[in-house]
């Protein structure tokens, strides 16, 4: 019985391999990999929390005349704006913003998996279509569309309504920000709602509706109460990713006076004396850095809670959908409304305005359309130097962050390296870090080291690469998909550390690098709030070439930058997901 125990043991894979069995190149990789992905994230965050109390505000904190001091906590925490201006439009800003967005997402979502509409893979498709966009560019679009003066919106509703003067609507305002970011961030909850909705087994409502309740009764007592750690996870990240909000803030709150955490940090930076306050920046930041984080551990728990609550098991269900009856057409209504605010109005108005200018469409013939927008682009050296910046910056961190998180992921879940569930919270806390804070702190810190990285392009690759948490946490999803057993043959055959992990794990892994390069790119490219923050003449990207030329009233220029910015992104998408689709053995 013991011979037969100790046989099973030796058979049985090592669940994790020690130190000193990865060889040279194993430790030399795994050491750089966790010194790279340690520097990436905590490097420029130790410097944000050092410029906090270091003064005089105008000095970085290792300059000549920099002291240990509390002024900065004093200048920042006394001032009654914060109290009464930026904390309350900040919390008015979020909470109005998610509650319109969860909202327009969970109805879309239901109706799209839950239900017999029409065209529902056509209606996925184009629900989506705005997360290839960058936020500046629908900012820019939005105003275009609601204008007080010369917005197509309010042209319209004077026209019909007789309406004299400015408005009805202004997209200056409050109202006007929130209905910006609330509609841009429906696809982002859409997609994780609708995952939700679609793993939901309907037997539990079946049963419902089979006991004699009604629809909405067995909406609210039955599918609701399941759904909750599902629908609760998307919450908590939307709520992040609007406190981390810089582009409609910026754009549309900036002229409207209205401050919030991200902008006020941003114009610590900027201030009208030209000396950047840096430790009043760094104070600002701490509490909106601490909340973000609070909320990502929040997100952590509420997606741990929500594997209790699974209803697809491993019994075969066929999915039931409502009928939608005499519902069907105002469904459909709705969606078209959404989809034409949300996708097809912002896009013809920029379309429209490179093309006749910004103004009242007057429904003018294609033989008076200009292209002089996109001939003046072409001719310019900085448009084209902005693409190749564009296409380096957000190529490279992808590559960078993919190839660190998969090894991250690796060494997690592969190895007894003391501390690696610590590595596993770091790199997952790095979601938690608000962009504007991340551009602060990487500025901070290469401003501060003698390296001369600071106005290059190398700057904004290492600044965008603090994103761990999204190839570390795909990675290690694949990982767990692939047995052990692989890797133990492969040691057992001879084969050494790097033979094993370039012949068995990342041939395996390659569509989940894949999907985690597309997704890292398309983050990259439409990023605005990091390169805006570290932004100089020699490495502009294309968000900040069209926030320029909007901001010196070239709109026609403007919305032809925001036009290629899409022409750009979209067939990287579909080139990837072909690729995607070869590898899986579909194309």
């Amino acid at each position: 019985m013991t011979a037969v125990a100790q046989e099973a043991a030796a058979s049985t894979p090592d669940p994790g391999r020690r130190w000193g069995e990865l060889g040279i190149a194993g430790v030399l990789v795994i050491s750089l990999t966790v010194l790279a992905a340690l520097y990436l994230i905590s490097a420029p965050l130790i410097m944000l929390l050092t410029t906090a109390f270091r003064g005089p505000q105008d000095l970085l904190p290792f300059e000549p005349g920099a002291i240990w001091t509390f002024e900065n906590l004093r200048a920042v925490y006394l001032d009654t704006k914060l109290y009464t201006s930026v904390i309350p439009n900040t919390l008015i800003f979020t909470a109005g913003s998610v509650s319109l967005t969860f909202v327009l997402a969970f109805t879309l979502a239901w109706l799209v998996e839950r239900t017999d509409l029409p065209w529902r893979t056509t209606v996925f498709t184009i629900v989506l279509f705005p997360l290839l966009v960058p936020g500046v560019v629908l900012a820019i679009a939005w105003i275009f569309l609601l204008s007080p003066n010369t917005g197509w919106v309010n042209v319209a509703l004077r026209g019909v309504l007789g309406l004299t003067g400015s408005g009805p609507l202004d997209i200056f305002s409050m109202g006007g920000m929130i209905l910006a970011q609330g509609v841009g961030l429906v696809p982002f909850v859409f997609l994780l709602l609708s995952a939700a909705l679609r793993s939901m087994n309907p037997s539990l409502e079946e049963a419902s509706s089979a006991s004699g309740a009604s629809p909405l009764v067995t909406f609210l007592r039955v599918t609701l109460p399941v759904l909750r750690p599902g629908i609760l996870a998307p919450l908590i990240l939307a709520t992040l990713v609007t406190l981390e909000q810089f582009e409609i803030p910026l754009v549309i709150g900036f002229p409207a006076r209205i401050n919030v955490f991200s902008t006020r940090i941003y114009f610590e930076l900027n201030t009208d004396s030209d000396l950047p306050a840096y430790g009043k920046a760094a104070a600002v930041a701490l509490p909106f850095l601490v909340g973000g984080i609070l909320l990502l551990l929040l997100y952590n728990r509420a997606i741990r809670r929500a594997e209790h609550f699974v209803t697809v098991t491993g019994k075969g269900y066929r999915p039931s959908r409502f009928a939608l009856g005499r519902w069907k057409l105002p469904a459909i209504l709705f969606i078209v409304i959404y989809l034409a605010i949300a996708a097809v109005l912002p896009a013809v108005v920029l379309v429209w305005a490179s093309l006749f200018g910004y103004g009242v469409p007057s429904w003018p013939t294609l033989g008076t359309a200009s292209f002089a927008a996109y001939a003046g682009l072409f001719a310019s050296g900085k448009f084209w130097g902005a693409v190749g910046n564009t296409f380096l910056v957000a190529g490279s961190s992808a590559a960078i962050v993919t190839v660190i998180g998969a090894l991250l992921a690796w060494t997690i879940l592969r190895t007894r390296l003391p501390g690696r569930f610590v590595l596993d919270f770091v790199s997952f806390m790095s979601l938690g870090i608000p962009s504007v804070i991340a551009g602060l702190a990487a500025m901070l810190l290469y401003l501060s080291l003698p390296i001369g990285l600071y106005g290059t392009v190398w700057v904004l690759v290492l600044a965008y690469s603090y994103r761990m948490a999204v190839a570390s946490r795909l990675g290690r999803a694949a990982l767990m998909q692939i047995h052990a057993e692989l890797e133990e043959a492969s040691y057992t055959a001879g084969g050494g550390w790097a033979t094993t992990i370039r012949r068995i794990v990342l041939p395996l892994l390659a569509p989940s690098l894949v999907a985690s390069f597309v997704l890292l790119f398309i983050l990259g490219f439409r990023e605005f709030t990091l390169p805006t923050i570290l932004q100089s003449p020699d490495n502009t990207v294309l968000s900040v070439i069209m926030w320029q030329l909007f901001q010196s009233n070239q709109t026609a220029q403007a919305a032809a930058v925001g036009t290629m910015i899409v022409l750009f992104v979209v067939p990287v998408i579909f080139a990837m997901r072909r690729l995607l689709l070869a590898q899986d053995g579909k194309d």
